[in-house]
């Protein structure tokens, strides 16, 4: 998707001519809640929802600045700090749910037990049922999430319990075949 930013009085001729131009192509239109659910289902991240202010490249994957680059950057002193080292970081990670269920709350924590007490161990960023796969899918930022792909674990929200399976934050066309299609 592109965001456009013109002046109002272009805007209606602007907008007529963008959908000409994509009925060659079988463009269609979509609200927010459709770019919400493909975004989610891809594993893109937004900025505040699906990231908090603790989070660093490394803990969403992107591990590139922090092992390959060198040279001194601004920020680089941040991703090697004695907390952006810890290896109980909450990590971007997928969330799945038995089949047939409801979406996962948005805000639920994923929950361990301990000492007969639950503890968080994270927490859901994005929750939507996705019409393509038929399922709920979700994103979350989980203690050691990227180690723990496969494992279910309990999901607390308002009192309820659940359970979820962390997953890779890709749930649709991980290779990325449709990218260009």
């Amino acid at each position: 998707s592109y965001e456009v930013s013109i002046r109002a009085d272009r805007a209606e001729p602007l907008w007529a001519h963008l959908r000409q131009a994509g009925q060659a192509f079988d463009a269609v239109l979509i609200g927010l809640e459709a770019l919400m659910i493909l975004r989610a289902e891809k594993g893109f991240i937004v900025i505040g929802k699906d990231t908090d202010g603790t989070t660093l490249p490394h803990d969403l994957g992107v591990a590139g600045p922090r092992t390959k680059r060198q040279s001194e950057f601004v920020g680089r002193r941040s991703l090697f700090t004695e907390e952006a080292s810890r290896g109980d970081r909450l990590q971007l990670v997928g969330l799945t749910v038995p089949q047939g269920e409801a979406p996962l709350p948005t805000g639920a924590h994923g929950v361990k037990r301990s000492d007969g007490r639950l503890h968080s161990q994270g927490f859901v960023t994005s929750s939507y049922q996705s019409p393509t796969l038929g399922q709920p899918i979700a994103l979350g930022l989980i203690e050691r999430g990227a180690a723990r792909h496969g494992e279910t674990i309990e999901i607390q929200h308002l009192g309820k319990l659940g359970t979820a399976t962390i997953a890779a934050p890709c749930a649709y066309d991980p290779s990325g075949d449709r990218l260009n299609a």
